[in-house]
Order: structure tokens, then sequence, then C-alpha cells
């Protein structure tokens, strides 16, 4: 099988990176210079040089290596996260976005990394596969706290929110044999309870209430007040002052925690 070496700029519409996938298809290995920053911090945009494996007709890809593959016009070197039913999900370890393409628009596999100074990282080894599954859930978990952080989001969240917190304050559960009177740091663990649900009240109000503190605080206090007093007039759950107080602190900690940015990011529509 015969290498070829290319060395590219950072724009992925080089007619030389077209040459590079054509030579791919004919089954030659290819190593060229990587572009961008959608990598990162695995692979650099500023000296990192890459080599690329061929894949065969009928090659399977496998979930958690990195493949080039053609989506959009544009030719993309991405971490594979899933396979369903012939739907490839790519998503850079630096991208927010993910990208949907057939097996048939993915044309090889990364094999090798050379750094500047000429040092090699091997992509089967197991420093890599380490590295790639941190860096991979990491950008997961900062995707999901971004979705979540989106307003328009939120507020789609904010329905389920309220859902889940009737039904956790209103519904028969103490029959479900869960010990509560157990303590935490010196706090029975059912107040607790009650704290860590309402921490994301304001949370969840902010733009409902076009992001007015003081509003959004009497509001979430409120909610903890009216839960609490339903209580009081359901016969299978019990009314307890302790648990208004810790419906009201956790509302207290969550508004804290969100008003920096209520009083930097005024609401807009």
């Amino acid at each position: 099988m015969k290498t070829i070496h290319i060395s590219l700029p950072n724009s992925p519409d080089n007619f030389l990176l077209v040459e590079m996938c054509e030579r791919l298809k004919a089954g030659h290995t290819v190593t060229m210079l990587f572009g961008g920053s959608s990598m990162l911090p695995l692979i650099s945009g500023t000296g990192d040089k890459i080599k690329l494996r061929p894949l065969d007709a009928d090659e399977k890809c496998k979930v958690g290596k990195v493949y080039l593959f053609f989506h959009g016009g544009h030719y993309v070197i991405h971490r594979l996260l899933h396979v369903c039913h012939g739907d490839h999900d790519f998503r850079g370890d630096n991208c927010y976005k993910h990208e949907h393409v057939t097996r048939e628009n993915v044309l090889a596999q990364l094999t090798t990394i050379i750094r500047p100074d000429g040092t090699e990282v091997d992509c089967e080894g197991e420093w890599w596969k380490k590295r790639s599954r941190q860096v991979a859930w990491r950008r997961t978990m900062r995707n999901v706290v971004a979705r979540v952080a989106n307003r328009n989001a939120r507020r789609k969240w904010s329905v389920a929110y309220f859902i889940l917190l009737a039904v956790l304050m209103w519904a028969p559960l103490n029959g479900l044999g869960i010990p509560l009177d157990n303590y935490v740091f010196g706090f029975r663990l059912d107040h607790v309870l009650h704290a860590l649900v309402y921490v994301a009240c304001p949370f969840f109000l902010m733009d409902l209430l076009r992001r007015r503190k003081v509003r959004v605080l009497g509001v979430a206090i409120l909610i903890g007040l009216f839960t609490e007093f339903v209580q009081y007039l359901l016969p299978f759950r019990g009314y307890d002052v302790n648990d208004l107080i810790a419906n009201c602190g956790g509302n207290l900690v969550g508004w804290l925690a969100i008003l920096p940015f209520m009083i930097r990011r005024p609401y807009r529509e």
C-alpha cells in the first residue's frame, strides 16, 4: 500500500484535499496537515499531522474512532459517537453540533497523529483510547448543560420540571418504604431532598418572569409554600414546617446561583 504525504492549509475546500480523497478511494494511506480546532484538545490545527488509512468497502465503522467523511459539501474529520440503522452520528471533540452521514460517505480512519516535534501518537493505543473517552464524555456533559441553558430549551424543560415537582410533592410516595429520617451532615435526608428539588425552581422561572430578580425569588418561594400547603390537605401526605423551610432555603440557594446571570444578561425578546 502506497503512502502519500500532503500538506494543506486550514481550508477544507482546497483542491489538494479533493485529490487526497481520490487517493484514499484508490486504496492509499495519506498523511496530511490537520487544520481547524474541531478536534481539540487531542488534535491541534497548528502543526499536528494525521495519518489516514482507507476503509475497505465492507468494513464497518467503530464507535469512538475518528474518521474522515463527506458531509454538507465538505470533508470533515470527527469522532463517531453512534451507529443506528445505517445512520452514523459524528461530532468533533470541541464541537456542539453533530453530523449524520451514511457509511458510503465515510472514507478513511485516523491511525496516527504526528506532533510538530515528530512524536507519534498511536490512535489504537491505550492512552489515546482513555483520553478519547474522557474528552468525549466531557464534551457531552458540556453540551447537555448548554442545551439546558438555552432559553428555548429551558422553556421546554420547565414544563417537565414543574410536572415532576408536582408529582414529588403531591403523589402518595410515603408508602415506598424509603427511610427519610436519616441524617446527612446533620440535616434530615427528607429536608435535604426538599431543598435540592427546589434549587432548580428559580432557574426555570427565570425567563418565564423576564429575569426580574425580586419577582423570580418571590414566585419561587410562593410555589414552595403552595406545594407544602396542598400537602396539608392531602390525607396521604404529611405537612411539616421544616419541609417548608427547606423548600424556601432551596429556592434561595438557586436564586443566588442565577442572580449574577440575571444581572449581567437582562431579558430580551
